[in-house]
């Protein structure tokens, strides 16, 4: 018998040892988008089943296009909402980023976001708000105006109060689904998320790093073309953009998602795109979009007193030029 179990013993360890780290891919829809997450791993599971889950337990939280999601019911008045740790999670990097960009970052913007024909509601020309509508509006607008309580239940001041947390619950979902694949022992991979990614370790299979090329966000998708290519691992990397999600009225004046919260306007500023790589997806998510809002010469201004931001923004000037402005911590990930 101990020879029998010797040479069971000797089957087994030349089994595993034979098993060989492979890349795998998984994709599919999520949050009105697309997912792909590469990753290496000895490991034969189906992982797809598991991420989707966590997906779907993330619109149910926070998916303004979904009904009974707990963010719909809050902003359909019901006060009786227990929100969850992701929720919560969400809110409170909302609220940082808030304070730090003195107001232009504001998921409290969705009754902005509905009246610019951002929201469920597309809009016709005709019903464009009017500067006594945006007055009112702004009256609605406002982090200062919420409360997430310790029993973890929203209380807002008044009920017309919208939250809307797309401009960063996509960076935040890059970052639980990159937890997942790190609690199952895997250390090599990119999560992506529409368009907004989680890398960590390298490419062991290649024996380099990963990398991520930036594309030029006003070439059309046809004609793609790359402003920088960039290295990194165990970071984040998110880029907010207004030329997909905009739309343009008979005289030619356009109207963009990202909306300033102060004026409560939907003008494009100078800034094109804003690529962001910070250590969660979900701040990188957030500063993207902030960038975008408060323009060049402010976002300039904010990098000042954080020389340690790695930020890329596409501008442009009087001329109509098209422009980047790069942060020292950025150009260090650029590979030649």
């Amino acid at each position: 018998m101990k020879y029998l179990f010797l040479s069971i013993t000797i089957g087994l360890v030349a089994c595993q040892s034979s098993v060989k780290d492979e890349i795998h891919l998984i994709s599919g829809e999520a949050q009105g988008s697309t997912y792909h997450i590469k990753y290496i791993s000895k490991t034969k599971e189906d992982l797809k089943p598991a991420i989707d889950s966590i997906l779907q337990v993330i619109d149910k939280s926070m998916s303004t296009y979904k009904t009974d999601s707990d963010i719909s019911k809050i902003n359909a008045g019901d006060k009786n909402v227990v929100v969850d740790e992701h929720f919560r999670k969400v809110f409170e990097a909302s609220q940082q980023i808030w304070q730090e960009s003195e107001g232009l970052f504001d998921p409290t913007v969705g009754v902005l976001v509905n009246a610019w024909g951002f929201g469920k509601q597309k809009i016709t020309e005709d019903k464009l708000p009017t500067d006594e509508r945006i007055a009112e509006l702004k009256k609605y607008v406002g982090f200062n105006k919420v409360h997430l309580t310790a029993d973890n239940h929203i209380e807002k001041e008044s009920p017309e109060i919208l939250f809307d947390f797309n401009a960063i619950a996509q960076g935040y979902t890059s970052d639980v689904v990159a937890a997942f694949l790190s609690s199952k022992g895997i250390e090599n991979y990119i999560v992506e998320i529409a368009g907004e990614m989680y890398l960590k370790g390298r490419n062991i299979i290649e024996n380099k790093a990963w990398t991520i090329g930036v594309e030029n966000p006003i070439k059309p998708l046809d004609d793609r073309e790359l402003v920088a290519t960039i290295q990194f691992t165990n970071q984040g990397l998110a880029t907010s953009g207004n030329y997909r999600k905009v739309w343009t009225d008979s005289n030619g004046r356009k109207y963009v998602h990202s909306i300033n919260p102060i004026t409560g306007r939907a003008t494009q500023s100078d800034v094109l795109s804003a690529t962001v790589v910070a250590p969660s997806t979900m701040f990188a998510d957030g500063y993207a979009t902030m960038f975008m809002v408060m323009g060049l010469e402010k976002s300039k201004d904010f990098l000042e007193k954080h020389p340690n931001m790695a930020v890329l923004l596409v501008y442009s000037n009087e001329q109509n030029e098209e422009l980047t402005f790069k942060t020292k911590a950025f150009e260090k990930l650029i590979i030649q």
